[in-house]
């Protein structure tokens, strides 16, 4: 069981069906994606967090 599952459980109904039919077809590749997609969205999100404090700095 991955990480993907503990947001999955959370689900109801249809959305919750498609979303564990997905998750159990993926592949161990596919899950090393999605996990890599979330850390560089949670980088970019510190990136825009550290410019918006540097440039507050400078004023």
């Amino acid at each position: 069981m991955g990480m993907n599952h503990v947001w999955a459980g959370a689900l109801t109904g249809p959305l919750a069906a498609a979303v564990h039919a997905h998750l159990a077809g993926a592949g161990s590749a596919a899950e090393r994606l999605w996990l890599l997609g979330g850390v560089v969205l949670a980088l970019s999100g510190a990136g825009v967090v550290a410019l918006a404090a540097l440039r507050g700095r400078r004023d």
